[in-house]
């Protein structure tokens, strides 16, 4: 019997390659400081803005691993039941078999209900068991939403540390200056500080700080978190789900 997990497995080992590089271009950019110190005027006021501009790698690069990464995973589930709908009904093209996610656990039953109707109830029981809802497995919930979270707002930076500091030879003298680091999304800028009186700024601005990422606009229960640590415990999960299916298709006599 030819094996049914073959493009399954290989889509999950494409996703961890993805973590791979991720993990790889994460460190190598918090080391390399692939940004730039900006003082620009306040266009709502006489003062500037003291902000980090970084580079489109940022913007770019790291979106698209994170979505790489998450879009191989999420097919591995649906993959499999659809693995399984074929060998269990003979169809070639059967209309209801995916992994059931939802909102809620009564969503995801009512998923299961009307979408895994060509698999065995035995494989049904299994899915739900892992509780692929908000609340109940938030790991392989959020696998689910991260791909269709919006991509240019999906990550943003963060200092490694406590705070952002100020070095070289640029100095601050005016006592109404505001240190309040945002992220700005749209530009791909960290804005850092509101300096009302620019004359009382010497030299230009050097910021002793290295940076790593964090999830942005993204489900609650990953935002701010560090995605390689997110997409590891996914990783995990997905991982977890195939290897349990595949143990319950040899169990029930579906698969040899």
């Amino acid at each position: 019997m030819a094996d049914i997990f073959k493009s399954p497995r290989s889509m999950l080992g494409q996703a961890k390659r993805h973590l791979s590089n991720l993990e790889t271009e994460v460190s190598r950019f918090s080391k390399i400081g692939a940004w730039t110190p900006v003082a620009e005027k306040d266009i709502n006021g006489a003062g500037e803005i003291l902000k980090i501009a970084f580079s489109d790698r940022f913007a770019d690069q790291f979106p698209h691993i994170v979505f790489d990464c998450a879009n191989n995973l999420r097919p591995v589930l649906d993959q499999t039941a659809f693995a399984i709908a074929r060998t269990h009904t003979g169809l070639s093209n059967p209309r209801s078999a995916k992994f059931p996610f939802g909102p809620t656990e009564s969503d995801m039953r009512n998923n299961l209900a009307g979408g895994c109707k060509d698999l065995p109830p035995e494989i049904r029981d299994l899915f739900a068991a892992f509780k692929p809802y908000k609340g109940g497995n938030n790991a392989l919930w959020a696998m689910n939403e991260l791909c269709n979270a919006p991509k240019h707002k999906l990550l943003y930076p963060i200092a490694v540390g406590s705070s952002v500091g100020l070095g070289g030879n640029f100095t601050i003298g005016s006592p109404g200056m505001t240190i309040h680091p945002r992220w700005d999304s749209e530009n791909h800028q960290m804005i850092i500080a509101s300096v009302p009186d620019p004359s009382q700024i010497k030299g230009q601005p050097q910021f002793n700080v290295a940076f790593t990422i964090a999830f942005d606009d993204v489900d609650e229960v990953i935002r701010g978190q560090n995605p390689i640590t997110v997409l590891r415990a996914m990783t995990g999960e997905v991982e977890r789900v195939l290897l349990a299916t595949e143990r319950e298709c040899r169990r029930i006599g579906l698969v040899s």
